[in-house]
């Protein structure tokens, strides 16, 4: 019989952080691929804050990234709905969530990577400040340094028959 989450410390406190992730790419993340009748905003207001205070440039409204909108079409369409699965295996101590883990985190890196790619780039050509950046790469950082926090040797893998 499983462990109730009250009973296991770390599943309850991935459960809780990724309960955090899932509000902010259901609500904030994803917004710029739902229809302006559906998107609130106070979300508008957010990213016009984010680009005016933090020169994010995934924020500027005069510039189009195709490439950036296609991330965030995998985070609405493979990030989610794994992090809600997630989010249903750490209640149930269901044997598959290391695994799923592993998939999350590797997702997020790769997705992140280009990201802050593209920020060093806005640095080297002088658009954003050392400051900038600094604060940028804090924002986006810990979902590179996620992959890095799971790990699971294979003696943690489930057995699955």
């Amino acid at each position: 019989m499983a462990k109730p989450i009250s009973k296991r410390p770390l599943d309850f406190f991935y459960r809780s952080v990724f309960s955090l992730i899932l509000i902010i790419a259901i609500v904030a993340d994803c917004s710029p691929l739902y229809p302006e009748a559906l998107r609130p905003e106070f979300v508008n207001q957010m990213h016009k804050f984010q680009f005016e205070t933090f020169k994010d440039p995934f924020f500027n409204p005069k510039i189009h990234r195709p490439w950036f909108e296609s991330l965030v079409g995998l985070e609405l369409f493979v990030l989610v709905p794994l992090n809600a699965w997630l989010l249903w295996g750490w209640t149930v101590d269901h044997p598959l969530v290391p695994v799923n883990m592993i998939v999350y985190a590797y997702h997020m890196f790769v997705t992140t990577i280009p990201c802050l790619a593209e920020m060093y780039h806005e640095f080297s050509r002088g658009a954003l400040s050392g400051t900038e950046v600094s604060i940028l790469f804090s924002m986006y950082g810990p979902f590179v340094a996620l992959r890095r926090l799971i790990r699971f040797s294979p003696s943690e893998w489930p057995q699955v028959h």
